[in-house]
């Protein structure tokens, strides 16, 4: 059905509708003082979206992949924030330890984000641009140390924050991320960093975006590094995201009229669900009644993150806040296509968990069955044959590695007769 318009209203106004931020004075802020935030929605255009969410929601989504398309690859900056390294030979004063508490399975654990503003006695941790922090075992800057850095295995798990984000608007990137580092080399930052955009003077490896955003979007992006993308042989890694999950305006942003209002603290759970071996991250936000749910996966990229990316025996937790004029490729559907500014108001993060999922409910026992005559060996076939590592261990029937071609390849087992 065609989308139903305004007078003077044309095609490409549809597509940055929710861009306007400062079309008038809206939530009690004049127009003048707005400075890119997306709370700044004049009441017309709130009325716009009510009527063309109705009418033609498909029309709004086909407009905003053209203008997600147009501006993908444009991340041409390496800047993701600057690394904490410590005073000198990386010592740490007792203010910088970053010591922060981390709820696992009912337990309070506590790890370290060097260099971090940590409030409520270990439970808040208070963002501002443009510093990135390691989640590590000690308080240390000795970023070289695999076995310094807390590396959480997701799978099978849920990870859980209560996040506020209120003016942290276009132009901002508040973030949580996995990537495979420490790399050996140092890097431009001397901080052994890498991700799955590959840039000159850092290194290369699998990054799983579990979160990235501001008050007017929330994405979360899977780069896994297979090598094999078509049109782009140059790539290890996909540097755009293959599975993408973005939160649609009308599910999350700052303001009236939206699901979930970004301006207002919300919780934001990441299940990191396991079925037959196969990977599925339920990312769910909520704000009292109000829940949004998105789904990634299963699919080959996500699949080469839990295997080749490490998720399986755990990747770097990062986390950080920085700005960007062109931040457009993840707030653009919001914020539009022009130069952005981010307000740098602080954004905080608290209450953080790591919960492991409740097994499925055991099967009712079956009745004794009758004794019956020795069938004899079993045919060989399926479940004569599992993936093992060094006659130590072996996978539990029906795990992903138990297929012949998994095991002896990204699984790196034995193909073993039981």
């Amino acid at each position: 059905s065609p989308v139903p318009r305004r007078a003077g209203m044309s095609g490409p106004v549809l597509r940055a509708i929710v861009g306007l931020s400062c079309a008038g004075s809206v939530l009690g802020a004049p127009a003048g003082d707005c400075k890119g935030d997306s709370a700044c929605l004049a009441e017309e255009v709130l009325d716009a979206l009510s009527a063309l969410q109705t009418a033609s929601p498909h029309a709004l989504e086909h407009e905003r992949m053209a203008m997600r398309n147009s501006s993908r690859g444009k991340r041409s900056s390496p800047d993701r924030g600057v690394p904490f390294l410590g005073g000198k030979g990386g010592e740490l004063g007792a203010h910088e330890e970053g010591r922060l508490l981390i709820e696992e399975d009912g337990v309070m654990n506590t790890y370290y984000l060097p260099g971090a503003t940590i409030e409520d006695d270990g439970k808040t941790v208070k963002f501002t641009p443009p510093l990135r922090f390691y989640l590590m075992k000690e308080p240390t800057t000795d970023y070289s140390d695999a076995a310094k850095f807390y590396k959480p295995i997701f799978p099978g798990k849920t990870f859980t924050v209560d996040m506020k984000l209120e003016n942290v608007g276009c132009g901002c990137n508040v973030n949580f991320y996995l990537v495979d580092m420490p790399v050996a080399e140092a890097g431009k930052d001397n901080d052994h960093y890498c991700d799955g955009q590959c840039f000159d003077g850092l290194g290369c490896c699998a990054e799983f975006d579990m979160n990235e955003g501001n008050n007017a979007v929330q994405q979360i992006t899977n780069h896994a590094c297979t090598r094999d993308y078509d049109g782009h042989p140059d790539w290890a890694c996909h540097k755009w995201g293959e599975p993408e999950v973005k939160m649609s305006p009308w599910e999350f942003s700052g303001g009236r009229g939206h699901t979930i209002d970004g301006n207002k603290p919300f919780t934001f759970s990441q299940q990191f669900k396991m079925t037959d071996g196969q990977l599925q991250v339920i990312t769910t936000i909520t704000q009292g009644a109000a829940k949004v749910e998105k789904t990634m996966g299963p699919s080959a990229q996500l699949q080469a993150m839990l295997t080749g990316g490490s998720l399986l025996n755990g990747m770097a937790f990062v986390t950080g806040y920085w700005t960007a004029p062109d931040m457009n490729w993840l707030d653009g559907d919001v914020c539009g296509g022009g130069t952005e500014r981010c307000s740098e108001a602080p954004a905080y993060i608290s209450n953080w968990r790591i919960t492991t999922d409740s097994p499925a409910p055991p099967a009712p026992p079956k009745p004794e069955p009758n004794p019956e005559p020795n069938p004899g060996p079993a045919p060989s076939g399926e479940g004569s044959y599992k993936c093992c590592y060094g006659g130590a261990s072996c996978n539990a029937k029906g795990h992903w590695c138990n297929e012949e071609e998994h095991c002896t390849g990204s699984c790196g087992g034995q193909w073993t007769k039981v």
